[in-house]
């Protein structure tokens, strides 16, 4: 069985939590109401004024007016997020977050059902447990949750993983919706095609053919649809039947690191923006310097009067370097044909790696070795001769290592004081 816990609203429900007075007011996370860029994420009181995903700062104020505005603690969401696993892993040892909770990352869930509530979920692997012992089981789940982070989870109980997540996407807060496992289909059968991940322009081409609920992608011959559509069609065929077995993924999402600004007014001027790509990479890589970690990718987004493009980037070799950065990001930018005012730019490394020591020379012959020539005789006139010691080659190819370099005393001469 798999048990998935779904926290809707979760980065409005962490703030909430730790401010009582913003429990009655509809909240709008991300910056200040004139801001362009984004929203971060909402509560479900700014949800029902029309507010979605993606939708920038300015246009939640005008749906919503009455909303409050206030900035996002990512880190504070993180923390939340880790104690509820620690909770789950009380009930279970394979536990796989999703972190759906803000609404302008590259992750195709959130441009799904699943994601439009702006969600923190977790799918629990339960074995072979009964259903009927299941529910009893998640039921204590659901208390220790509510018990120890103050947070509503809502569960889905099912056989398989999407009818899990499905449930828990329907379900109310503080409420559990089991599956019997000869009844997903059925249950799965009047809800949206949407729960699926799906590019936008097959989604268009199976509502322009009447698709609209699983059960009717579903009903349809396989054969058909890989006509219509190609292969790729076929494995969200088998998760609208119920049928697919997905294993739950316990790794680690691949760390990431973003920068955004945001313009009042359209910028044009190429100066101007060549800039803004040199502040935004040394901040990143002041990061990556700060937490010893390097970037394999690069993405620059660029958010125009006319719409988004995103281009990326993968190193051959990750990089910590600011100049580095800048060089990538001018290259990115390059490549893109920017015909209107640029309102926005995201810049974004990924797939980050712990950055790797690397071995200096033993005998270095460039300007790094008299940089470092002077700065030993530097401290041998402060400490006096005889303190420090430099290896010199002497026989390169001996076969024992120890006779191919002497140490030799590193003096100081007053003279050249």
């Amino acid at each position: 069985m798999i048990a998935c816990v779904n926290l809707p609203y979760f980065a409005a429900a962490v703030e909430r939590r730790s401010d009582d007075k913003l429990k009655q007011k509809p909240l709008a996370i991300g910056g200040h109401s004139w801001e362009a860029r984004p929203v971060y994420a909402f509560s479900q009181e700014v949800a029902h004024r029309g507010v979605s995903p993606g939708m920038s700062l300015r246009l939640v104020n005008v749906l919503s007016p009455e909303s409050h505005f206030l900035p996002a603690a990512k880190p504070q969401y993180g923390r939340v997020s880790a104690e509820v696993v620690d909770v789950l892993t009380d009930f279970s040892d394979t536990v796989e977050p999703q972190e759906l909770w803000h609404s302008f990352a590259d992750s195709d869930l959130r441009q799904t059902a699943h994601g439009r509530t702006l969600p923190a979920r977790y799918c629990l692997y339960l074995d072979s447990l009964p259903l009927a012992e299941a529910r009893s089981f998640v039921g204590e789940l659901g208390k220790q949750m509510r018990a120890k982070t103050q947070l509503a989870p809502a569960i889905g109980l099912a056989q398989n993983k999407f009818t899990a997540q499905v449930a828990a996407a329907v379900a109310r807060p503080n409420h559990l919706l089991p599956v019997a496992a000869d009844n997903q289909a059925d249950f799965l059968a009047n809800r949206s095609i949407e729960f699926l991940s799906l590019g936008k322009e097959t989604l268009r081409r199976l509502r322009l053919l009447g698709i609209r609920t699983l059960g009717q992608l579903a009903a349809l011959p396989i054969t058909a649809l890989k006509e219509q559509f190609g292969a790729e069609i076929e494995p969200a065929y088998r998760l609208a039947q119920g049928k697919a077995v997905e294993a739950l993924q316990t790794s680690p999402p691949k760390r990431a690191e973003t920068c955004s600004r945001w313009f009042d007014d359209p910028v044009e001027d190429g100066q101007v923006l060549t800039a803004v790509f040199h502040q935004m990479a040394h901040e990143l890589a002041a990061q990556l310097q700060k937490t010893s970690f390097q970037a394999r990718t690069l993405s620059l987004t660029l958010n125009c009067e006319d719409g988004e493009e995103t281009e990326s980037v993968t190193l051959h070799q990750p990089t910590m370097e600011a100049e580095r950065l800048t060089g990538v990001t001018q290259e990115l930018f390059s490549a893109f044909e920017v015909d209107s005012g640029v309102l926005g730019i995201t810049l974004t490394i990924g797939d980050l790696l712990p950055a790797t020591a690397r071995q200096l020379a033993f005998f270095p012959d460039t300007a790094v070795s008299a940089q470092l020539q002077r700065t030993l005789e530097n401290l041998a006139a402060k400490y006096g001769n005889g303190r420090f010691v430099q290896p010199a080659l002497v026989e390169h190819y001996h076969p024992l290592p120890e006779r191919r370099f002497q140490l030799t005393p590193v003096l100081h001469d007053p003279a050249l004081a």
